[in-house]
């Protein structure tokens, strides 16, 4: 349980313990003034009756007060809780939530009105970017692959030096805004997804293999040496989402790893989960730099002499997610940086069911 959800459970708690107090003070005021009356022989302090008699009617004064508190503290309590844990939805962006304001008093309904004004303002302002950012990246697949065909075509031709750098200059930004669109594409996929379908039982160690001859010539054209430990791991999951997380990491690796350098990949099946780490001993990162690897568009080196659009870890993040799984990141300036994702690897109750009745 995360301490939000610690908070929000204790409310109640705290409520009552404090009205608890006030009931405790009050009755010590009650046996204090008790105390001065009988010093002034207003009652007789001889007849321990009395004494006990508002001993008792104290003692269940509080307890009965008690009781009430806590009724009274859960009722008061559990709307904040739900606006509490609403807001909490809200920042991690499910704007889906609304909240039902009828039973509740004049202020509790106006937080909760508030509330589902702001997730339906925010879900709106959401489609509109989602929307907005389909449609920009469709559109410009076509003409984007239009300029870098006739580029290549128009670099075959007769150039001048100077034209032939134009030339090449046209090719490397429209490569780079076709890769920005692809990624920008599969970002908003991930985004919009909330339920992993097709997944499958497959060979996790096969598919980094296949990811590292994916990229084959990157890490040999830089003379890098890949070296791992492949167990056999199955994984249970959807194939592509996968895909993309390795070929991503794999890429951001070979990237800042100077030449010669290494690249090792361990995976490992540690009982339910699964577990592969991906190290290289390149440039590493600061803090600051490792804390914002994630965030869309973030590039440390902002003047683009190494390929890239800030997008792939946040795919990766994504990615993950949406498979149940975290990601650890280690990393020092000059020391290299160690990527682990570890994945949940147990097939769910009612995947067990659907395959049981197919060998029935």
């Amino acid at each position: 349980m995360n301490r939000p959800d610690k908070k929000r459970k204790n409310l109640g708690r705290w409520m009552s313990f404090e009205i608890s107090i006030v009931i405790f003070i009050a009755m010590f005021i009650a046996i204090v003034i008790y105390g001065l009356l009988a010093l002034l022989n207003v009652v007789d302090t001889e007849s321990f009756s009395a004494l006990g008699i508002l001993v008792s009617i104290l003692a269940a004064c509080n307890i009965g007060g008690t009781l009430a508190a806590n009724i009274f503290a859960n009722r008061y309590a559990a709307p904040i809780s739900e606006a509490i844990n609403a807001v909490d939805r809200l920042s991690k962006g499910d704007y889906s939530v609304r909240l039902d304001s009828e039973k509740d008093n004049a202020q509790i309904s106006q937080l909760k009105e508030a509330i589902n004004k702001t997730a339906a303002e925010l879900g709106c302002t959401e489609v509109m970017r989602t929307d907005f950012i389909d449609t920009v990246s469709h559109e410009y697949k076509t003409p984007v692959a239009s300029i870098l065909g006739y580029a290549g075509m128009l670099k075959n031709t007769e150039l001048t030096k100077e034209q032939r750098e134009y030339v090449d200059v046209i090719i490397d930004e429209s490569k780079h805004l076709a890769s920005m669109t692809s990624s920008v594409l599969l970002l908003s996929k991930f985004e919009n997804m909330e339920i992993v379908r097709d997944k499958t039982w497959f060979s996790l160690d096969e598919q980094l293999r296949k990811s590292f001859q994916f990229l084959q010539h990157d890490w040999m054209e830089k003379d890098i040496t890949i070296s791992g430990e492949f167990g056999g791991v199955m994984y249970y999951g959807n194939e592509d989402i996968l895909g993309h997380v390795w070929t991503n990491i794999i890429k951001n690796a070979v990237k800042y790893t100077e030449r010669g350098g290494d690249i090792q990949c361990i995976v490992e099946d540690a009982g339910g989960e699964v577990r592969v780490t991906i190290k290289d001993n390149g440039v590493g990162m600061d803090e600051e730099t490792r804390k914002r690897i994630f965030d869309k568009f973030y590039q440390k080196d902002s003047s683009r002499h190494l390929e890239g659009n800030g997008l792939g870890l946040s795919i990766v993040k994504r990615a993950v997610d949406l498979c149940g799984g975290r990601i650890e990141v280690r990393s020092e300036p000059e020391r290299g940086t160690e990527f682990t994702v570890i994945l949940p690897n147990e097939m769910p109750k009612e995947e067990e069911a659907k395959n049981d009745q197919r060998t029935d």
